[in-house]
């Protein structure tokens, strides 16, 4: 069996608004946890300079074909 090192990432959604609009937006990230996932969203706006609230952040199950939710909050990015 692989260790959590050797772990394949796995995808993460991560569903945000940015600063003064009400609108839903989504990104995609392949990472190994969702802290890795909320890490790269949070680089992404950093680099291009967005403020958003994420709303949740979700990981495909590829087995149920489903998204399922790893963490529902609203904090700035």
């Amino acid at each position: 069996m692989k260790d959590q090192s050797e772990a394949e990432p796995e995808e993460y959604k991560i569903v945000y608004s940015l600063d003064g609009s009400s609108d839903l937006f989504t990104k995609y990230f392949m990472a190994n946890d969702s802290e890795g996932a909320r890490g790269m969203f949070e680089f992404v706006c950093k680099k291009n300079d967005l403020v958003a609230s994420v709303d949740s952040v979700e990981k495909w199950n590829r087995w149920s074909s489903k998204w399922e939710v790893q963490e529902k909050l609203d904090s700035s990015a």
